[in-house]
C-alpha cells in the first residue's frame, strides 16, 4: 500500500482528507445545491482532488486547485475553506522556488477575487477571498524558515560532534606519539648502557672475574632505572610535573652515568638556568640523553661534547662527535645526511624524536655530518618569551 503511494506521489493522510472532504462536499451538493447540476460536483472534485499532492508537489496542486474558484456559483462548499487553507498551508511551507510560491499565490487571489466577484457574495466578500490565501501562505513560510532553522542547527550540532570526535582521535594518536617517543628515548639509551655494562662484565668474567661485580651491579641499577622511566613515560593521564631529571644536577648525573657505562663525553653547561619550565628542562635531558646514546651505539669508543648554554630568551644544545665506521644517520625528518657527494640510510627515530621535541617548544633542530665529525644542534625559546 504504501509503494503504491509511493508511486502516486501521495501520502496517507492527504488521502484521507481529500477522501473527507471530497465527500463531505459532494453530499452537499446533492443535499443543499450551491451550483447548478453537475457544476458543482466538478466544482467540488477540481478544487479538492489536488490537496492528496500538497506535499509532493504542492505548487502545482495550489495553481489547479485555484483555477476551480473562476467557476460562478450561487454559494460554497461549507468545508471548502478548510480545503484552501490546507491546500495554501502547504504552498507556504513546502513549496519552492520563492517565485513559484507567490507566482501561484496571486493567481490565487485572482481567482478567488474573480469567483468572489461572478457570485452571489458582495464584492468586499473579495477580501476574504484573499486573506484565505494569503494567511496560510504566510503561516506555511514562517514555519518553512523555522524548519530550516532547526534543520541547519541539527547540521551544525552534527558537525560539531564530528569534528568533537577528530579532535579527540588526534589527541589519542598524538599521546601515543608522546609514549612512544618517550619509550624510545628511554628504552634507547638505557638498554645502551646496559650493552655497554654486560659487554664489560662478560670481559670481566673472562680475564679478571673479582672485577665483574661492578658492571654487573650497574646493570642493575640501570635496569631498575629504566622501570622507573618506564612508568614515567606511560603516565599518559598525568605527566610528571617535577621530574627529577628536570634539573641541573640530573644533566649531570646522566653524563656521570654515561661515562660509566663506556660512553666519554664531557658536559659543559653556561649561563644561568631557567627557574621552573619543567618541559624545556625535560626536553633538553631527552635530548642530550639521546646525543649520547646515538654516539654509543653508531660511534662507539668516540668522545662526545655536549654543551648546553642557557640565554636569557632560549637554552642552545651542542652535540658532537667524531663519526663512527657504521653508516651516517639519517636526519629528522626521514633524509639523508650527506657526506660530500655520498649519501647513505642509518635508522633515524631518534633525530626525528629530538626534532618533533624541538618543534613542540617553537624550537629549531639540526644535524649535520661533514669532515668526519657528527652534529646535533637544538634551540629551544623559553615559553612566553617575545619572539
Amino acid at each position: 500500500m504504501n509503494a503504491r503511494l509511493d508511486r502516486l506521489h501521495v501520502t496517507r493522510l492527504d488521502v484521507v482528507l481529500t477522501a473527507v472532504l471530497t465527500v463531505a462536499g459532494l453530499v452537499q451538493a446533492l443535499v443543499l445545491p450551491f451550483a447548478a447540476p453537475g457544476v458543482g460536483e466538478l466544482y467540488v472534485i477540481g478544487s479538492t482532488l489536488p490537496l492528496a499532492w500538497r506535499r509532493r508537489h504542492p505548487v502545482e496542486a495550489a495553481a489547479v486547485s485555484s483555477a476551480f474558484w473562476l467557476i460562478s456559483m450561487d454559494g460554497f462548499p461549507l468545508l471548502g475553506f478548510v480545503t484552501a487553507m490546507l491546500q495554501y498551508y502547504a504552498l507556504g511551507a513546502y513549496g519552492s522556488p520563492r517565485v513559484a510560491v507567490w507566482a501561484v499565490s496571486v493567481w490565487a487571489c485572482v481567482t478567488g477575487v474573480v469567483g468572489t466577484l461572478l457570485g452571489p457574495e458582495a464584492p468586499a466578500a473579495a477580501i476574504g477571498a484573499v486573506l484565505v490565501v494569503v494567511a496560510p501562505v504566510l503561516a506555511g513560510r514562517v514555519v518553512r524558515r523555522q524548519r530550516q532553522q532547526h534543520q541547519a542547527l541539527l547540521d551544525l550540532a552534527r558537525e560539531l560532534e564530528a569534528e568533537k570526535r577528530k579532535v579527540q582521535e588526534a589527541a589519542v594518536s598524538e599521546e601515543r606519539a608522546r609514549v612512544a617517543r618517550e619509550l624510545h628515548d628511554v628504552l634507547g639509551h638505557e638498554l645502551t648502557l646496559i650493552a655497554v655494562q654486560a659487554e664489560a662484565a662478560s670481559a670481566a668474567l673472562r680475564l679478571a672475574p673479582d672485577r665483574a661485580a661492578a658492571p654487573v651491579e650497574a646493570i642493575r641499577e640501570t635496569a631498575h632505572r629504566t622501570l622507573r622511566e618506564i612508568r614515567a613515560a606511560l603516565d599518559v593521564v598525568a605527566p610528571p610535573t617535577d621530574p627529577t631529571d628536570a634539573t641541573p644536577a640530573g644533566l649531570t648525573d646522566l653524563a656521570r652515568r654515561a661515562r660509566e657505562a663506556g660512553i666519554a663525553n664531557s658536559l659543559t653547561v653556561t649561563g644561568t638556568p631557567w627557574a621552573g619550565h619543567t618541559s624545556v628542562w625535560l626536553a633538553v635531558h631527552r635530548i642530550v640523553r639521546e646525543c649520547l646514546t646515538n654516539a654509543g651505539r653508531h660511534a662507539p669508543g668516540t668522545p662526545v661534547t655536549v654543551s648546553v648554554h642557557w640565554a636569557p630568551d632560549t637554552v642552545t644544545v651542542t652535540a658532537a662527535n667524531a663519526a663512527g665506521a657504521g653508516p651516517p644517520a639519517r636526519s629528522a625528518d626521514g633524509g639523508r645526511i650527506a657526506e660530500g657527494d655520498r649519501t647513505t640510510d642509518r635508522e633515524g627515530r631518534g633525530l626525528a624524536g629530538m626534532r618533533h621535541r624541538a618543534e613542540l617548544l617553537g624550537g629549531t633542530f639540526a644535524a649535520t655530518k661533514g669532515g668526519g665529525r657528527f652534529e646535533v644542534h637544538v634551540t629551544l625559546p623559553q615559553p612566553g618569551a617575545a619572539t
